[in-house]
């Protein structure tokens, strides 16, 4: 079998494994529990709070990339043109 065929036909065994045993896919005791117990409002909760970390650390990401692009495309200021060690008087060229 070639390369694709090969990853076809394991992603094809995996699928119909998963269809046939539908029992190893149910949820989790928090999930399936009494959605009125306190733990069930603790867990959404903490996972709202994952999320908001998550959305945080993206934003940073993000918020540096474009810093840096807008960086990378303005123009230097006339006065950086030419280093401070070049207009210093005596200085080796």
């Amino acid at each position: 079998m070639t390369r694709p065929a090969c990853a076809r036909f394991f992603a094809l065994a995996t699928a119909t494994a998963l269809a046939a045993l539908p029992s190893t896919a149910a949820a989790c005791a928090a999930c399936m529990g009494n959605p009125n117990s306190k733990s069930a409002g603790a867990i959404n909760n903490a996972v709202f709070l994952l999320l908001g970390f998550l959305a945080v650390a993206l934003g940073m990401v993000v918020t540096f990339a474009l810093t840096l692009m807008r960086r990378a495309a303005a123009p230097r200021p006339p006065h950086d043109e030419f280093s401070h060690h070049d207009s210093e008087p005596g200085a080796d060229s």
